[in-house]
Protein backbone atom coordinates (compact mmCIF):
# COMPACT_ATOMS: atom_id res chain seq x y z
CA UNK A 1 0.00 0.00 0.00
CA UNK A 2 1.37 3.37 -0.99
CA UNK A 3 0.18 6.84 -1.98
CA UNK A 4 -0.63 5.71 -5.55
CA UNK A 5 -2.92 3.02 -4.17
CA UNK A 6 -4.70 5.64 -2.08
CA UNK A 7 -5.13 7.89 -5.13
CA UNK A 8 -6.58 4.92 -7.02
CA UNK A 9 -9.01 4.16 -4.18
CA UNK A 10 -10.10 7.80 -4.03
CA UNK A 11 -10.61 8.03 -7.80
CA UNK A 12 -12.62 4.80 -7.96
CA UNK A 13 -14.79 5.82 -5.01
CA UNK A 14 -15.77 8.90 -7.00
CA UNK A 15 -16.32 7.06 -10.31
CA UNK A 16 -16.11 3.28 -10.47
CA UNK A 17 -16.80 3.35 -14.19
CA UNK A 18 -13.46 4.90 -15.15
CA UNK A 19 -11.55 3.10 -17.87
CA UNK A 20 -7.98 2.10 -17.02
CA UNK A 21 -6.72 4.95 -19.23
CA UNK A 22 -8.96 7.50 -17.48
CA UNK A 23 -7.93 6.17 -14.08
CA UNK A 24 -4.26 6.33 -15.03
CA UNK A 25 -4.70 9.94 -16.14
CA UNK A 26 -6.44 10.90 -12.87
CA UNK A 27 -3.81 9.29 -10.63
CA UNK A 28 -0.73 10.14 -12.72
CA UNK A 29 0.24 6.58 -13.59
CA UNK A 30 0.04 4.17 -16.52
CA UNK A 31 -2.95 2.00 -17.48
CA UNK A 32 -1.00 -1.24 -16.99
CA UNK A 33 0.13 -0.18 -13.51
CA UNK A 34 -3.44 0.81 -12.61
CA UNK A 35 -4.79 -2.50 -13.87
CA UNK A 36 -2.33 -4.46 -11.71
CA UNK A 37 -2.92 -2.28 -8.66
CA UNK A 38 -6.72 -2.33 -8.93
CA UNK A 39 -6.61 -6.13 -9.08
CA UNK A 40 -4.30 -6.24 -6.05
CA UNK A 41 -6.59 -3.83 -4.14
CA UNK A 42 -9.55 -6.08 -4.96
CA UNK A 43 -7.70 -9.23 -3.94
CA UNK A 44 -6.60 -7.68 -0.63
CA UNK A 45 -10.12 -6.46 0.18
CA UNK A 46 -9.54 -2.70 -0.07
CA UNK A 47 -11.95 -2.55 -3.01
CA UNK A 48 -15.04 -4.65 -2.50
CA UNK A 49 -17.19 -4.11 -5.58
CA UNK A 50 -17.99 -1.66 -8.34
CA UNK A 51 -21.53 -0.31 -8.49
CA UNK A 52 -23.44 2.52 -10.09
CA UNK A 53 -25.61 4.71 -7.88
CA UNK A 54 -29.15 5.16 -9.12
CA UNK A 55 -31.24 8.30 -8.76
CA UNK A 56 -34.01 7.53 -6.23
CA UNK A 57 -36.33 10.19 -7.71
CA UNK A 58 -36.08 8.76 -11.21
CA UNK A 59 -36.77 5.27 -9.82
CA UNK A 60 -39.89 6.63 -8.09
CA UNK A 61 -38.39 6.02 -4.64
CA UNK A 62 -37.95 9.64 -3.58
CA UNK A 63 -39.23 9.35 0.01
CA UNK A 64 -36.07 8.90 2.09
CA UNK A 65 -36.49 7.60 5.61
CA UNK A 66 -34.17 6.96 8.54
CA UNK A 67 -35.81 4.51 10.93
CA UNK A 68 -34.55 3.73 14.42
CA UNK A 69 -35.76 0.47 15.98
CA UNK A 70 -35.86 -0.54 19.63
CA UNK A 71 -36.41 -4.21 20.35
CA UNK A 72 -36.88 -6.41 23.37
CA UNK A 73 -34.01 -8.66 24.34
CA UNK A 74 -33.89 -10.84 21.23
CA UNK A 75 -32.86 -14.45 21.47
CA UNK A 76 -30.57 -15.58 18.70
CA UNK A 77 -33.45 -16.98 16.61
CA UNK A 78 -35.65 -13.90 17.09
CA UNK A 79 -32.80 -11.61 16.03
CA UNK A 80 -32.06 -13.81 13.01
CA UNK A 81 -35.72 -13.63 11.94
CA UNK A 82 -35.73 -9.83 12.32
CA UNK A 83 -32.50 -9.46 10.31
CA UNK A 84 -33.81 -11.79 7.59
CA UNK A 85 -36.97 -9.71 7.16
CA UNK A 86 -34.97 -6.48 7.02
CA UNK A 87 -32.43 -7.77 4.49
CA UNK A 88 -35.17 -9.09 2.20
CA UNK A 89 -37.15 -5.84 2.21
CA UNK A 90 -36.64 -4.03 -1.14
CA UNK A 91 -37.32 -0.54 0.25
CA UNK A 92 -34.57 -0.83 2.90
CA UNK A 93 -31.17 0.10 1.46
CA UNK A 94 -29.01 -0.08 4.57
CA UNK A 95 -29.46 -1.63 7.99
CA UNK A 96 -27.12 -1.39 10.94
CA UNK A 97 -27.13 -3.00 14.36
CA UNK A 98 -26.21 -0.27 16.84
CA UNK A 99 -25.14 0.26 20.43
CA UNK A 100 -27.00 2.35 22.97
CA UNK A 101 -30.74 2.76 23.36
CA UNK A 102 -31.52 2.00 19.72
CA UNK A 103 -30.91 -1.54 18.43
CA UNK A 104 -31.02 -0.87 14.69
CA UNK A 105 -30.89 2.03 12.25
CA UNK A 106 -32.42 1.50 8.82
CA UNK A 107 -32.24 3.68 5.73
CA UNK A 108 -34.91 3.27 3.10
CA UNK A 109 -36.32 4.75 -0.06
CA UNK A 110 -40.08 4.50 -0.49
CA UNK A 111 -42.40 5.13 -3.42
CA UNK A 112 -45.19 6.53 -1.26
CA UNK A 113 -46.39 6.97 2.30
CA UNK A 114 -48.62 3.96 1.71
CA UNK A 115 -45.62 1.79 0.89
CA UNK A 116 -43.88 3.15 3.98
CA UNK A 117 -46.90 2.26 6.17
CA UNK A 118 -47.28 -1.26 4.79
CA UNK A 119 -43.55 -1.87 5.12
CA UNK A 120 -43.64 -0.77 8.77
CA UNK A 121 -46.63 -3.01 9.45
CA UNK A 122 -44.81 -5.96 7.90
CA UNK A 123 -41.45 -5.33 9.57
CA UNK A 124 -42.33 -3.81 12.94
CA UNK A 125 -46.03 -3.65 13.84
CA UNK A 126 -46.49 -7.40 13.47
CA UNK A 127 -43.31 -8.28 15.40
CA UNK A 128 -44.01 -8.56 19.13
CA UNK A 129 -40.28 -8.14 19.83
CA UNK A 130 -40.19 -4.64 18.32
CA UNK A 131 -40.90 -2.25 21.18
CA UNK A 132 -40.83 0.98 19.19
CA UNK A 133 -39.62 2.49 15.98
CA UNK A 134 -39.17 6.12 15.06
CA UNK A 135 -38.93 7.46 11.53
CA UNK A 136 -37.25 10.62 10.33
CA UNK A 137 -38.03 11.65 6.75
CA UNK A 138 -35.31 13.49 4.85
CA UNK A 139 -36.53 16.79 3.44
CA UNK A 140 -33.13 18.11 2.32
CA UNK A 141 -29.87 16.42 1.33
CA UNK A 142 -26.80 18.20 2.66
CA UNK A 143 -24.34 15.45 1.90
CA UNK A 144 -24.69 12.06 0.29
CA UNK A 145 -21.65 10.04 -0.57
CA UNK A 146 -20.57 6.44 -0.49
CA UNK A 147 -16.87 7.33 -0.39
CA UNK A 148 -14.96 6.41 2.75
CA UNK A 149 -12.30 8.93 3.78
CA UNK A 150 -8.71 7.82 3.22
CA UNK A 151 -7.14 10.53 5.36
CA UNK A 152 -6.03 8.15 8.12
CA UNK A 153 -4.44 5.79 5.62
CA UNK A 154 -2.66 8.78 4.02
CA UNK A 155 -1.41 9.89 7.46
CA UNK A 156 -0.02 6.44 8.26
CA UNK A 157 1.69 6.20 4.89
CA UNK A 158 3.27 9.63 5.39
CA UNK A 159 4.59 8.60 8.83
CA UNK A 160 6.31 5.51 7.40
CA UNK A 161 7.80 7.36 4.38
Amino acid sequence: MDHLDVRIINALQQDGGLTQAELADKVASTPSTCLRRVQRLKDSGYLERCVFLADAQKLNRGIKAVISVITQDHGRQKLSDFIARITQEPAINMAYGTTGEVDAILLGNFTSMEEYRTTCERLFDNDPHVVRYTTFFAVDTYKQTTAIATDELQRRLSETS
